[in-house]
């Protein structure tokens, strides 16, 4: 009876050490449910807009009523954006910048105060060759004009590219990132090493080529498409410029065509790497006459962002976030 007893004792314990170590070795071999978390989560899609108030509007600087046009402009974009929790990004030439001052209306400080994005435009000369120098200081008087009325680090130049040897002159002049990367861009370097990147922020080390560089210092956070009103004469994210340009109406059929082709990225784009998809605004778009189809456009971009299709964030944002996840 004793040995049975014991024979039954050793059985029972040698389970016990069987089920302890497999206990201990799944816990040391399997990965736990945090860590496979982090394996599986895709990086963001970030949706982002630019309206960008240009150098070649002299009079926002000298006229009130064309400072107050373009103001009540860029007010009205923030009041639909608000309502659908969208962000844009305001960037501003060196006119509306001094028209702030003249006029005693400081509508850049009240765009970064109401959570949008602000920036600066400074419109290299598309076809001159400037000395570094010069385009340097050309560059820095926007960001200073743009310091002087806003509390906050300027870092970033949207749409300074053009023949002139704009990484240099970017980086001298105080930016960390550059945006609004369109055709411009690519005056300074020869065609054949033009890249398909575009919707993946990456470094340079210079402005020869697009290509990511590992040691690159400047972000290029392009994702460029083109004006929300444009989408339905293009037809896809990756068209050519209309005939009607800057004239194009902006209708449903636009939104429609921008959650088409939103929605298509998304769902076949890189998921370990960080996306832009960035949509330019002009400011005459921010008009009453356009109420319902803006109204329309930032519903949907919500409903994708409410959905975990996407997320609404600032220029200055993108590059936040590359830093982090460098």
């Amino acid at each position: 009876m004793k040995n049975s007893y014991n024979k039954i004792l050793i059985i029972f314990s040698g389970l016990v050490v069987l089920g302890c170590l497999f206990f201990v070795g799944s816990a040391y071999f399997l990965p736990s449910a945090s860590q496979a978390d982090i394996q599986t989560v895709p990086a963001i899609l970030y949706l982002t807009t630019m309206t960008h108030l240009e150098d070649a509007w002299g009079e926002a600087a000298t006229q009130e009523m064309y400072f107050k046009r373009v103001a009540e402009e860029v007010r009205y974009g923030m009041d639909l954006a608000e309502d659908y929790d969208a962000i844009l990004t305001i960037e501003t030439g060196l006119p509306f910048a001094e028209g702030c001052v003249n006029f005693n209306d400081n509508v850049m400080a009240e765009v970064l105060e109401r959570g949008h994005g602000v920036g600066v435009h400074p419109d290299l000369p598309a076809k001159k060759v400037l000395p570094i120098e010069l385009a340097t200081d050309f560059i820095k008087k926007r960001i200073d004009a743009l310091k002087n009325l806003v509390d906050t680090d300027i870092i970033g130049c949207s749409g300074v590219s053009a023949k002139s040897d704009w990484y240099t002159a970017s980086l001298q002049a105080g930016c960390s990132f550059v945006d609004g990367t369109v055709a411009f861009a690519y005056l300074s370097m020869p065609m054949a090493p033009l890249g398909d990147e575009r919707f993946y922020p990456f470094w340079i080390n210079s402005c020869e080529d697009f290509v990511p560089d590992e040691d690159g210092d400047l972000l290029l956070g392009s994702g460029e498409t083109f004006s929300l009103a444009m989408y339905a004469e293009i037809g896809d994210r990756n068209g050519v410029h209309p005939e009607c340009g800057n004239e194009c109406p902006l209708t449903t059929d636009d939104v429609e065509i921008f959650v088409r082709e939103i929605t298509d990225f998304a769902n076949g784009r890189d998921t370990a790497r960080i996306a832009k998809f960035n949509v330019y605004f002009p400011a005459n778009l921010f008009v009453p006459e356009n109420k319902k189809v803006l109204e329309l456009f930032f519903k949907e971009a919500q409903k994708l962002q409410n959905s975990g299709v996407l997320q609404w964030a600032s220029q200055a944002k993108i590059y936040e976030v590359m830093v982090a996840d460098r």
